[in-house]
């Protein structure tokens, strides 16, 4: 198993080119959640009350604070979000893992392929068309080190056993 120093550094490697997606932050992508689809209200959250910089810099508050979020992003918001999100369970397990209290695995759900229905698979490519490549390995390092590491709850590690079981992590294309 990869060590978390250096999955840590492998994820700042693949997504160290992700801009800010300034028209839709973690905040406002919260905000879809009640209902909120007007693009300038969204631009306007983001702005008041996201963190505006380098991925890798997101306070983790921020990060906690909006575990729904990533439902609601596009693929622009997933690729900036996603990989401040793996790098903060990575390095701060306890942070989303307690014992008997998982939140980590809202964030692994979120890479789980659902066949069961086309338009929420489709919803998935969509958020996902930017992880290709690098970016798609790293994560599918990710997944590999929550299934096998026993800082994370079981939920969160059974839900990354599934998502690697799904095509998507297992193959290079889309």
């Amino acid at each position: 198993m990869q060590s978390a120093e250096s999955l840590s550094l492998s994820i700042q490697d693949e997504f160290s080119d992700v801009p800010f997606p300034s028209h839709c932050g973690l905040h406002a992508a919260v905000a879809i959640d009640d209902w909120i689809e007007d693009e300038e209200v969204l631009k306007e959250i983001t702005e008041r009350e996201d963190y505006i910089g380098e991925w890798k810099n997101v306070p983790i508050e921020h990060l906690l604070q909006c575990m729904t979020a990533l439902c609601y992003l596009d693929a622009r918001g997933m690729a900036f979000y996603l990989p401040a999100y793996m790098k903060a369970i990575i390095e701060e397990p306890t942070a989303f893992d307690k014992p008997r209290c998982s939140s980590a695995w809202q964030v692994i759900w979120t890479m789980c392929p659902c066949d069961d229905d086309p338009e929420l698979k489709q919803y998935f490519l969509d958020q996902f068309t930017l992880i290709h490549g690098g970016k798609k390995r790293v994560c599918r390092k990710f997944l590999e080190y929550v299934a096998t590491c026993s800082a994370y709850h079981e939920e969160a590690r059974e839900i990354a056993q599934k998502a690697l079981a799904h095509d998507f992590w297992a193959i290079e294309s889309h």
